[in-house]
């Protein structure tokens, strides 16, 4: 006779997933490794996953936006973009990159850091000071 299940009012929903013997041994000890269980390990992964393609493509976005913003430098014609959207862009990005890579609050800094160099980069400073 099949098992019944209680009834969850969590939300969730039940998947089924099929793994191969050695795939599941991974993860499973990998699982074990984070302390976690086989199920919420791969939901983590699955959710990191998704941000970490978001931040890609928000990344590839951006990376467009300010291949445009430098060929209008290029022409001496920055087009009116106040340095603090210019410094917004640039810590965007290297957060969203810091934020997929590790939650710590020292990436926080170091996007900011390396936001004040892109700045100086674009403007052919040194200090990355408006």
């Amino acid at each position: 006779m099949p098992k019944i299940r209680n009834s969850d009012d969590s939300g969730s929903k039940f998947i089924g997933l099929r793994l191969d013997r050695d795939t599941a041994e991974f993860y499973s000890k990998r699982a074990k490794a984070a302390g976690t269980t086989l199920s919420e390990f791969l939901r983590n992964m699955i959710v990191q996953g998704m941000i970490a393609e978001s931040a890609y493509e928000i990344e590839q976005r951006m990376r467009r936006l300010l291949d445009e913003i430098h060929a209008g430098g290029q022409t001496g014609d920055r087009a009116g973009i106040p340095d603090e959207l210019l410094l917004s862009i640039f810590m965007s990005e290297y957060l969203l990159t810091a934020i997929v890579e590790a939650r710590d609050i020292q990436k926080l800094y170091e996007a900011q850091d390396a936001a004040k160099a892109r700045l100086a980069e674009l403007k052919g400073g040194t200090d990355g000071k408006t």
